[in-house]
């Protein structure tokens, strides 16, 4: 029999341009969630990166170490509270870390957790080309960036908020009536939780937008710490050679990211800033201000940088 007319075999249709086969794929009929479900399912498996649940113990170490190492001082401060007390007791002069100095001394431990943690979120799905995976489901660009901001935000809060607590209970611990003391603490750690949002959303959003441009880890690293060392260098060195020039230059410091952050927190808590810390007659309001039009800048171009990605 000739080839060419040999009939198609059952379950195909022939057309000029060729033949679709049936194969028996049973097609999806449950429920479809949407974008909220997709973009909740990516937060929650983007938590559990951030933190290296789901990997080997190389990706547990740097997180867990980082954290620990921030809290560390608030929990010897907790385990030494009674001895503390005998000697404030005694009349002694003892200098407690307090909320809203704990983040000005130790920020360092938070920007390299920053340096660690962010290039783990983004990078990959870059260099081994799985974001159109994500972008051809119900998932949109925008989504995928915001979900991403906000695992790394939401763990920068948690390593934030820990020696918080420690410090709340080593310092309820040092007073005689316990009911009475958690009265007379509440108020004083309460802004530490507005303070301690915008400083996790400020660097997460900033660590996470250098970090988009990359698809390597180490060079993602290396922009961040980049970055973050000229922005606080620079104005730092302008204002110090022509601070006599004018007034102005002080405005200068509302570019520097980890001092916009240190200063913001201070108009949470009502106090003012520390000559010895804060250059020039900037008050907490304006670094409150610049804080959060870094947030809206960074997350702007993240999701920008996402938005021009193929997929």
């Amino acid at each position: 029999m000739d080839p060419a007319k040999r009939a198609p075999a059952p379950g195909a249709a022939s057309s000029a341009g060729g033949s679709i086969y049936d194969l028996g794929y049973r097609h999806y009929s449950g429920k479809r969630n949407g974008r909220g479900y997709a973009m909740w399912s990516l937060f929650a498996e983007s938590s559990r990166s951030v933190w290296g649940f789901g990997r080997p113990m190389s990706a547990k170490a740097a997180p867990f170490i980082l954290a620990g190492l921030y809290a560390l001082p608030a929990v010897i401060q907790l385990a030494f509270s009674s001895v503390f007390s005998q000697r404030i007791s005694a009349g002694d002069q003892v200098s407690l870390l307090t909320y809203s100095s704990y983040f000005p001394s130790l920020f360092f431990l938070v920007f390299f957790y920053c340096v660690a943690q962010a290039p783990e979120l983004v990078c990959r799905d870059q260099r081994y080309q799985v974001l159109p995976l994500y972008f051809t489901r119900s998932m949109g660009k925008v989504e995928y960036a915001l979900s991403r901001l906000g695992s790394l935000a939401l763990a920068l809060f948690v390593v934030l908020l820990v020696p918080v607590m420690a410090l709340f209970v080593g310092d309820v611990l040092m007073k005689p009536d316990t009911i009475k003391a958690i009265g007379d603490e509440l108020p004083k750690a309460l802004p530490a939780l507005p303070a301690n949002a915008v400083i996790s959303v400020g660097l997460a959003s900033l660590s996470l937008a250098i970090s988009s441009f990359s698809p390597r880890r180490a060079y993602a690293a290396i922009g961040i710490v980049a970055y973050i060392l000229l922005m606080e260098a620079i104005p730092a060195a302008i204002y110090s050679i022509a601070q006599s020039s004018g007034s102005w230059l002080d405005k200068l410091f509302l570019l520097t990211p980890i001092t916009s952050l240190n200063g913001s927190g201070y108009w949470f808590f009502g106090q003012p800033l520390n000559p010895q810390d804060f250059s020039g007659s900037l008050t907490s309001d304006s670094y409150l201000v610049a804080a959060l039009a870094s947030v809206v800048v960074a997350t702007a171009v993240l999701a920008y940088r996402y938005r021009r990605i193929s997929a």
